[in-house]
């Protein structure tokens, strides 16, 4: 129902504006620096790109090389790159993305993508994927949404210094949902609640799925410390692969 939803908003979209929207042939993709500790995983990541093309069409694209990509210039759109590395069984999605905001980060011929940027393309395909109950949410759009004083709010003392450090911390889904339903409020921009998880024989060196989070360190004999929340997470350590939450854990050696 919500890639019907997707599908169709899109659609009603680029026919109000088809008579008058230019498109642009391409734009080259610049990618962010992978950060210090992801560069501990051996070889270039593969990327998986998921924009909105020329057409108003929902597109995705996975490989070693971006591909120059259409992108529609009369309206704000959200361009996901998602890193992985199949040979370490690291999937699509495991690993948080960076991104970009058209128009927002073009230069020039450029889109210049962001982990930061990343957040809030996660953020506005949420919006766009949110249950619409309400005539009054269907206005409620992100394309529509202020993302430039967005980007301000989230540099600001308004918002929770831990989650300024690693905005991953915060419930991005769940803002998207309650947008969409009474308006963007602020004050939901918080940590989600996280409980402890402590994992025996699992020594070493452990990075996780955010690139604002540092890697763990487990000396041999301590257990492995990590903090969950229902929703599944990724930590990598040299040999293996591991997914976590509130509800346990599963080990994947590769």
């Amino acid at each position: 129902m919500k890639t019907l939803f997707f599908t169709v908003t899109f659609t009603l979209f680029v026919l109000l504006f088809s008579c008058d929207c230019p498109i642009k042939p391409s734009y080259r993709l610049v990618l962010p620096e992978l950060p210090g500790h992801w560069e501990e995983f051996p070889g270039k990541p593969h990327w998986r790109l998921e924009w909105i093309n020329g057409n108003a069409a929902w597109q995705d694209w996975e490989g070693l090389e971006v591909p120059e990509i259409s992108i529609n210039q009369e309206w704000t759109t959200a361009v996901l790159a998602l890193p992985f590395w199949p040979e370490r069984g690291l999937l699509p999605g495991m690993m948080r993305p960076s991104g970009a905001l058209f128009p927002w980060d073009v230069s020039g011929e450029t889109i210049v993508l962001s982990w930061k940027a990343g957040v809030e393309a996660f953020f506005w395909k949420e919006m766009v994927l949110a249950d619409r109950p309400a005539a009054a949410a269907e206005n409620r759009l992100p394309w529509y949404f202020d993302w430039p004083r967005f980007r301000e709010l989230m540099e600001s003392e308004n918002i929770p210094s831990i989650v300024c450090q690693n905005p991953w911390l915060a419930d991005w889904k769940s803002i998207a949902q309650k947008t969409i339903l009474s308006g963007f409020d602020r004050r939901r921009i918080v940590s989600r609640s996280f409980s402890g998880l402590a994992i025996p024989g699992l020594a070493g060196r452990w990075i996780g799925s955010s690139p604002f989070t540092e890697a763990l360190e487990t000396a041999p004999g301590s257990p492995l410390l990590l903090m969950v929340t229902d929703e599944p997470d990724t930590w990598v350590s040299e040999g293996a692969v591991l997914r976590c939450s509130s509800s346990g854990w599963v080990y994947l050696e590769h």
